[in-house]
C-alpha cells in the first residue's frame, strides 16, 4: 500500500530552470490533484507542510501549480524534480513520509491520477539569465509516429529566435517518457508573468520571418500540424507558497 501511495506523489515542470542540463537528469515527475472543494484551505495547509518536510531541497524537492485553463481546470499539478531516475531509487518513504501523505493530504482529495515523467530536452532549450516566473503555458503534443526527431528539430528553430532576440521568457521541449492512452508525447513549456502580457502582439513570427526568411513562419505552422496529430493547452499558476522550497 505505501508503495502505491508512493506512486501518486509525484509537473508540468518546476517554473526555474537549472543553469546546467543534462538529459540524464532533467526528469521531473508530475501528477495531478483533484481537490475536494469544500477541504481546498485545508489541503493547501497540509500539502505544503508535507512538501516542506519531505521535499524541501535536492533531487526530491517539489513544487506545485494549479491549472488555470484547459479540460482539467482546477486541478493541482505536484511536481518533483528535476533529477535522474535514479532518484526515484531513493525518495523519501521511512521517517513517517508515507503515512504523513496518507493520513494529512490524500483525505482532502477527489482524486489523484495521470503521473508522467516528463524530461526536457538537453540542448533546445532557453532560458533568460536569473530567469523566474508566475505562469507557465504548457502546449502538449501527440506527436506522429515516427517523427519525434522531426518534432524537436522543427521545434529548434522557434527557440532559436527565442535565443537570438534575447526574449525576458522562456520556452523549453520536453518528452514523456512513458506515454499512455492519453496520447500526449511531446510538450513545450512557456512562461509569462501577467495576463497583460498577452495583450501586447507576439512579436515571435515577425522575428521568426527576420532570421529564418519571409514567409518562413507561415511554412513552420503548417509544417507542425503536419508533425502532429492533435494539441492540447493548460495553463498554470506557479504556487510558490506549497512547494518544498518557499520560505513562506
Amino acid at each position: 500500500m505505501k508503495k502505491l501511495l508512493l506512486s501518486v506523489l509525484a509537473f508540468s515542470i518546476i517554473a526555474t530552470l537549472q543553469a546546467q542540463d543534462d538529459a540524464a537528469t532533467h526528469m521531473y515527475e508530475t501528477i495531478y490533484l483533484t481537490p475536494k472543494l469544500e477541504s481546498t484551505g485545508k489541503l493547501n495547509e497540509n500539502l505544503a507542510a508535507h512538501n516542506k518536510k519531505y521535499h524541501g531541497a535536492g533531487l526530491h524537492a517539489a513544487g506545485v501549480q494549479t491549472v488555470i485553463t484547459g479540460r482539467r481546470a482546477g486541478d493541482m499539478v505536484w511536481i518533483m524534480g528535476p533529477g535522474p531516475f535514479s532518484s526515484l531509487d531513493t525518495r523519501p518513504a521511512e521517517g513517517g513520509h508515507d503515512d504523513d501523505w496518507a493520513n494529512t493530504v490524500m483525505p482532502y482529495l477527489k482524486d489523484a491520477s495521470q503521473t508522467e515523467y516528463w524530461r526536457r530536452d538537453a540542448e533546445h532549450w532557453y532560458a533568460p539569465e536569473n530567469y523566474s516566473t508566475d505562469k507557465i503555458r504548457i502546449r502538449f503534443y501527440k506527436v506522429k509516429r515516427g517523427q519525434n526527431s522531426a518534432f524537436v528539430e522543427h521545434y529548434a528553430k522557434i527557440i532559436q529566435v527565442f535565443r537570438e532576440k534575447k526574449y525576458d521568457r522562456q520556452l523549453s521541449i520536453y518528452y514523456n517518457t512513458f506515454p499512455t492512452a492519453y496520447g500526449r508525447n511531446m510538450a513545450s513549456v512557456s512562461s509569462f508573468n501577467k495576463w497583460g502580457d498577452l495583450d501586447q502582439a507576439s512579436p515571435v513570427g515577425e522575428d521568426f520571418n527576420s532570421i529564418h526568411g519571409e514567409g518562413s513562419w507561415a511554412k513552420w505552422l503548417e509544417k507542425l500540424i503536419e508533425l502532429t496529430e492533435w494539441t492540447d493547452q493548460e495553463v498554470r499558476q506557479v504556487l510558490p507558497e506549497l512547494s518544498g522550497t518557499a520560505d513562506n
